[in-house]
Parts: C-alpha cells; structure tokens; sequence
C-alpha cells in the first residue's frame, strides 16, 4: 500500500500538476486540484470507507463463532457497498490519465489494481467467514470491484460531452485527478498501511519505504517511456 501511494503521489507531483500548471494559470491548475480532493473527502464523509478489520470481533473469539455470526454478513456487504462507490473515482482517475497518454493510463491501473488487493480481501473475508462459501465471497467481492470499469465509462461519457479532444479539458481533468489521488493516498492507503504495521508489530518505516521506492518507480517509468 505505501507502494501504491508513493506511484500515485509520483504521478501527480512529476506528471499531472507539472502539465496542468504549464498549460493553465497556477491558481487554476491549483482550484481543480483542490477541487478533486474535496470531491473525494465528501464522498468519504458521506459514505464512510470502512474495512473488514474495523468491524473485527473480540480476540477471545474462535473462528467457530465467527463464522455463527450473522453480522459478519451484513459488514462484508456494507464494505462491498462502501467500496464500490469509493471505486468510481478510480475509474474516472485510469480512464483520464490513459486519453493523456497510454503510457501514463497502463501506469495508473497498475497502480490501483495494487491497492484493490486489500479492499477485495476486506470484502471477501468477512462473507466467507459467514456463510463458509467461497463462491459467494468471490462473486461479491469481485462485483464491488466492477465499479471501477463503470467509473471510467461515466467519466469517458462526461468528457465526451464536453469535447474530450479538447487539449483545456483534458489539462483540467489532470488537475482533478491529481487531487483525488492525493487524497486516496494520504486518506486512505498511508493511514491504512501505518495502522496495519502497528498491529503486526512492525516498523512503520516500511511504510515509507513503500512510498520511496514507488515515487522512484514512478520518476524511473516516466524517463523510460
């Protein structure tokens, strides 16, 4: 997950906000960044983002009980629910950053298949270990993810119609981008990995690490291409 973030961080900082800034005002490039960011966090407000661990039971809890308890149902749905929604915004970030370039799109999807890998699981497990029933833990999980492709297909059909071939619109949508990917990597992925570092005991400069060696990924991919 610090991975994950330090490519998505990468990407805003050495290609999305330099081309938005070259192409637009500072103060605009800037206003839609900002924009992309609230965008997200309200949705997050709204609809809060809540993985399998927070619902946990008691440590004192055998797995036997676990799989009695008819609650686990219900929070594996409810993150199916939550996650989904919370994946339309990566569809829309994959399918922008891919009409800029599909050097730049391959990039990103990469990137968030990477940190998918977690929220599939924090919807997967808590159904299996309800109904014992892999299939269905499978299937749920995998139509939470579908989101993501439906979020591409809204935001293509957004852009079409406001003149996807226009060069200002597309800059523009960098600049949002770009602050949603801020706000998932610093809302969502690094807190999410710190925390699961201090329940395994351990160093939370793995974390950083992540991030480092993903921005460096990120700066060393961009060269290349």
């Amino acid at each position: 997950m610090g991975f994950s973030a330090g490519v998505m961080l990468g990407v805003s900082i050495f290609e999305l906000l330099p081309e938005a800034i070259a192409s637009l005002e500072i103060l605009l490039a800037g206003l839609f960044f900002l924009s992309g960011m609230i965008l997200v966090a309200l949705l997050d407000f709204l609809i809060p983002h809540e993985y399998m661990h927070e619902h946990s039971c008691d440590e004192d809890d055998t797995l036997a009980n676990v799989k009695r308890n008819p609650n686990l149902m219900r929070t594996g749905l409810l993150v199916a629910v939550g996650i989904g929604i919370h994946n339309l915004p990566e569809g829309f970030v994959t399918i922008t950053g891919s009409l800029h370039s599909l050097e730049l799109g391959l990039i990103l999807a990469i990137a968030i298949a990477l940190h998918n890998i977690p929220e599939g699981l924090s919807v997967a497990i808590p159904i299996y270990a309800a109904s014992n029933n892999r299939r269905k833990a499978f299937v749920i999980s995998f139509i939470s993810g579908l989101a993501e492709p439906i979020g591409a297909i809204i935001g293509l059909t957004v852009l079409l119609s406001l003149g996807v071939f226009s060069e200002e619109i597309i800059v523009i949508s960098l600049a949002f981008v770009a602050g949603i990917m801020t706000f998932i990597s610093l809302d969502e992925l690094l807190p999410t990995a710190h925390e699961t570092c201090n329940e395994n005991g351990n160093d939370t400069h793995i974390v950083t690490g992540g991030i480092l060696t993903g921005m460096a990924v990120m700066l060393a991919t961009l060269i290349i291409l």
